[in-house]
């Protein structure tokens, strides 16, 4: 597999009949979803490699429950260490005595502005902090974190999983691979709150829980989705192919599924082959005459820049190239 950052594309996805500011691919490699510790292979060595990085991510548990279970298995739980996975310059800096709040983010600019040429940037974040607010820029950061990680374990206790005699349990694992859960309206309010302040767990979990019968089905999923796999949360991108394929977005499905496959999630290949073989079976007029609908997907992500993608994992979709294929009333999937 290609693992070079230099050769990550970007691509603009049409998702629910809406394209979406371009999105760079990622590769699930990030230490915030590896478990310290992990050893891999007959040598039983760290990964170091991006590929063997790939491998070696876990799924996250989305309930107490689920935690136990791992416990119960002699499986270290990776919660207490993806709760930590933050993009830092999301955060609210609050200054203490001085009913201050800053984005980090604009915190950096104003820092960096006022700092004398050549100063070097932890230099000048800190001196700016202290000069302002008189507290050092690491334990105004650190102070935010933290009371961003308490936030979401609170909520997280919330969270509970589905009776298996529920309708709800049933429908959710019809359509997720994932334990169906379900969470109070407050908790998903607060995951919301939390995503926008750049926590990646509650990125994940406001996704899918807004994406289950938790949520209600809600297509406002794709934006906490969207933004948990920006942090290269490796399930982000699964789930949101999933919720694509039971609102009918087969394109849009199959194009997510493809950039989670090619991020290092090999379930998400069960995923393209499903949609395309449910869409198989559905016809459609081109100018070409009336071709299945799983042919002119292949054909619009051919169009859309997946060609390498479809060669790296399914050579056998991507033949050479065929006429151009003009279509009329292009299915785009649920909106609700």
């Amino acid at each position: 597999m290609n693992t070079k950052s230099a050769n990550l594309q970007e691509f603009t996805l049409t998702i629910l009949g809406e394209n979406i500011p371009p999105i760079r691919q990622k590769v699930f490699d990030s230490k915030d979803f590896i478990l310290p510790g992990t050893r891999i292979g007959s040598e039983n060595r760290e990964p170091k490699t991006r590929k063997e990085k790939m491998g070696a991510w876990i799924q996250a548990p989305l309930s107490e429950r689920q935690i136990e279970i791992m416990r119960m298995m002699g499986q270290p739980s990776p919660f207490h260490h993806f709760s930590k996975a933050i993009d830092t310059s999301q955060l609210t800096l609050s200054i203490p005595h001085k009913g201050i709040k800053i984005r980090v983010e604009d915190f950096r600019k104003e820092a960096l502005k006022a700092a004398p040429e050549g100063t070097k940037i932890g230099v000048a974040f800190d001196t700016y902090a202290k000069a302002q607010y008189d507290h050092s820029y690491s334990d105004l950061v650190s102070d935010a974190r933290n009371k961003v990680i308490a936030r979401f374990k609170a909520a997280f206790a919330e969270n509970l999983d589905h009776d298996r005699m529920n309708d709800e349990y049933h429908k959710d694992k019809d359509i997720f691979l994932h334990y169906p859960v379900w969470a109070p309206e407050s908790s998903i309010k607060e995951y919301k709150s939390l995503a926008k302040q750049g926590h990646v767990y509650s990125q994940y979990l406001a996704g899918v829980l807004l994406a289950s019968s938790a949520g209600g089905y809600k297509a406002e999923s794709v934006e906490y989705l969207l933004m948990a796999y920006e942090n290269k949360q490796p399930e982000a991108m699964r789930v949101l192919a999933e919720f694509l394929n039971f609102k009918n977005d087969y394109c849009g499905s199959v194009q997510c599924a493809l950039l989670s496959i090619d991020g290092g999630d090999d379930y998400s290949k069960k995923i393209v082959r499903e949609v395309l073989g449910n869409a198989s079976h559905q016809m459609m007029q081109t100018n070409h005459g009336v071709v299945p609908l799983s042919y002119v997907i292949i054909e619009t992500l051919r169009e859309n820049g997946f060609d390498s993608i479809l060669r790296e994992h399914f050579s056998e979709l991507n033949p050479d190239p065929h006429p151009e294929i003009r279509i009329a009333g292009f299915p785009k999937g649920g909106r609700s």
